[in-house]
């Protein structure tokens, strides 16, 4: 199978890559430059070099792959939502008709705050917050292009964690290295759930190569922490000065609305992604990966 990655010089988006490779099969990498592209090259990913924005140089290659990944961020929203709704509507477009795969990469804040009584799947109606509306939309839009022929399929993924990098890691590198502690935000009762990249990475794989057209998955190894113990637990892996508490208008203040939804609970099941596709995360617990931080 020959997979086109939007994204895959990434954190999540090169573990898909990573396990594609490892399985046989050609993978495609959008590049946004030489170093990524070298990169790229060393773990047996082809790159064809390009800027997400930039999709009339790119798009003929994506669309002639068995698949299309997306799997990107950019770090201004405004332009993320510009450039990824634009990005996702033309190849959904040039791929209508084809049943060739089409799997997009989100969070898992479409699905809302859950509150901490009750494991949620996938059939819980969308209640992103405000400042992602447009994405829970745009997932939408995905899974109903199933209906032109599409094979489309949105997985969302709460905290990921593994590797030693990703966002987890560089926000606690960065928390302790300002301010000496881990903060959550506001009294931190609120629940997190998590998935290691690699799983997640793994119920990617399965999901471009059998899901049915228009499915969606939630990724997650079935934990769940109270944002306060995660902290704790982060502060005491770190070696930090422990763990506080951040206002929430401080964290408004500092991070944007993304503060906001840090307050959410989320209690999610897999247990579609497990039914559905055999998936079965491997690696539970984030202690570990908290200690391989720091080393």
């Amino acid at each position: 199978m020959k997979v086109f990655i939007v994204g895959a010089s990434g954190y999540i988006g090169g573990a898909i890559a990573d396990r594609l490779v490892g399985q046989g099969h050609e993978v495609i990498g959008l590049a946004r430059s030489a170093k990524a592209t070298e990169a790229l090259g060393r773990k047996g990913v082809r790159a064809y070099l390009g800027e997400v924005g930039d999709i009339e140089r790119w798009i003929d290659r994506a669309v002639e792959a068995d698949a299309v990944i997306f799997a990107w961020r950019a770090f201004d929203l405004d332009t993320f939502r510009e450039t990824d709704t634009a990005a996702v509507r033309a190849v959904l477009a040039r791929l209508a008709g084809s049943e060739k795969a089409f799997l997009y990469v989100t969070g898992s804040l479409g699905t809302g705050d859950t509150g901490s009584a009750t494991e949620v799947d996938v059939d819980t109606p969308d209640d992103p917050p405000v400042f992602l509306a447009w994405r829970s939309a745009l997932e939408a839009e995905i899974r109903r292009s199933s209906q032109a022929g599409v094979r489309s399929v949105v997985v969302r993924a709460p905290m990921v964690y593994g590797r030693a990098s990703g966002f987890i890691a560089e926000s606690l590198l960065a928390d302790v290295s300002t301010s000496g502690q881990v903060h959550h935000v506001g009294d931190g009762d609120n629940l997190l759930a998590f998935v290691h990249v690699d799983d997640l990475a793994e119920l990617c794989v399965r999901a471009v190569r059998t899901a049915p057209a228009g499915a969606l998955y939630l990724a997650t190894n079935g934990e769940s922490l109270s944002y306060r113990d995660f902290a704790v637990r982060a502060s005491h892996a770190l070696g930090a000065g422990g763990a506080a508490s951040l206002p929430l208008q401080a964290a408004l203040a500092a991070m944007g609305p993304f503060a906001e939804a840090l307050t959410y609970s989320q209690r999610l099941s897999g247990a579609a992604a497990g039914k559905e596709l055999g998936w079965s995360p491997a690696m539970h617990g984030i202690d570990t990966e908290l200690r391989l931080i720091k080393g």
